[in-house]
């Protein structure tokens, strides 16, 4: 009987610890769990911090980062103003810019003015090509006015009895009067032609020539001989081919510019 009594006794006391532990540990284990939980919870957080700092300042995380000590106010402030654009030079520049323009344009209007000056000029050369200047020539001969000048029209030649154009101007006189340079000028050519008869040139300047025609003598004066207004050059003479009919007279041209023009232009008034 002691026996059985002791086996029951061994049963109802597992049966008490079995109890005990079922319902006490369950609140246990229960704890440790929360332990857990929250001490895994804490490391975590302290993990996350350490690479937030981590983020923020690399140096940590960097032991070969050598620190530098923060610039003081006056450091910044001297890196500021070396920094800043220099205004006053831009503005200089932008002052030499609008000064060059300036000249610039200033030149190119110097240059049309003297293009538009150099074009008038021009202009003016052609008009006084075309309206010959006057020249106060004298007299060549005494006499009366022939066949007048008529290089855009006919006139009637007796001799040749046709009507023609006419390059000069005849003036009549005596066989042999005098035959008076117009101007001063130099001799430049002496010809005896059997249509014009002997022929004198004489060039008083680069534009104008006069030429005296139908003379009676070439033997007075020579090629490149200066002469005088008013000297006399020859008489007047029949050795013209064309005047024979006319009788005596003094065949005279004004050439300017290369281009016959009227020699009563730049003679007195005739006399008739």
């Amino acid at each position: 009987m002691s026996f059985e009594n002791n086996n029951n006794d061994k049963k109802d006391s597992k049966r008490s610890l079995y109890n005990i532990l079922d319902k006490e540990g369950f609140y246990i284990i229960l704890f440790l769990c929360v332990c857990i939980v929250a001490v895994t919870a804490i490391w975590v957080s302290n993990q996350d911090n350490n690479y937030d700092l981590a983020e923020e300042d690399p140096r940590i995380e960097d032991p070969d980062v050598t620190l530098v000590e923060d610039p003081g106010e006056e450091d910044l402030a001297t890196d500021e103003v070396a920094n800043e654009p220099n205004t006053n030079n831009e503005a200089t520049g932008q002052e030499n810019t609008t000064a060059n323009q300036t000249q610039d344009v200033n030149a190119t209007n110097q240059v049309n003015q003297e293009v538009e000056e150099e074009d008038e000029m021009k202009e003016e050369d052609m008009a006084t090509s075309a309206q010959p200047t006057v020249y106060n020539m004298m007299m060549p001969v005494v006499g009366n006015l022939g066949l007048p000048f008529a290089e855009d029209r006919l006139v009637f030649h007796k001799t040749l009895e046709q009507w023609s154009t006419n390059k000069g101007i005849d003036i009549h006189g005596e066989e042999g009067a005098a035959v008076r340079a117009a101007l001063e000028g130099e001799v430049i050519e002496i010809v005896n032609d059997t249509i014009m008869g002997i022929t004198i040139t004489i060039m008083h300047d680069e534009d104008l020539l006069t030429r005296y025609s139908n003379l009676s003598t070439d033997a007075m004066v020579k090629v490149g001989d200066y002469v005088k207004k008013g000297q006399v050059i020859s008489g007047v003479g029949k050795t013209s081919s064309i005047k024979a009919v006319e009788g005596s007279l003094l065949h005279f041209q004004v050439i300017y510019d290369g281009r016959h023009v009227n020699p009563e232009n730049y003679l007195p008034k005739f006399n008739n």
